[in-house]
């Protein structure tokens, strides 16, 4: 199936296959464990390093309809209603529309942003 593979060192976002094994999320974004970050009402998720921010050489990125900024590389997958991994519900124009580059200097002002916009909604 489709996925879109969010690459922030590269600031490229490009198509990618995935098999719907999850032990292939591993070798896409190059990282032992992952988490997830759900960014909008379809379920789309990106799938991220979970100690991202304890490593000192990820660059970051933001994706709209989530509240904080990630770190190193994702894998953008959709979610059915039994929680199964799909083809997310956006295009990869829309993904690549809804990701911001962050520079290492701007991440906390930018969190900061993040967090007061959504204490809005």
């Amino acid at each position: 199936m489709k996925a879109f593979l969010i690459d922030p060192q590269a600031q490229q976002i490009t198509q990618v296959e995935y098999s719907g094994d999850y032990r292939q999320i591993y070798e896409h974004i190059n990282a032992p464990m992952f988490t997830t970050a759900t960014f909008n009402e379809a379920g789309d998720t990106c799938f991220v390093d979970d100690e991202g921010l304890f490593n000192g050489d990820n660059c970051f990125f933001v994706i709209a309809g989530y509240p904080q900024p990630l770190a190193g590389r994702a894998l953008v997958l959709g979610c059915n209603d039994e929680g199964e991994s799909t083809e997310p519900s956006i295009t990869l124009g829309q993904c690549r529309a809804m990701v911001d580059w962050v520079p290492r200097f701007m991440v906390a002002a930018v969190a900061q942003r993040l967090e007061e916009e959504y204490r809005q909604d």
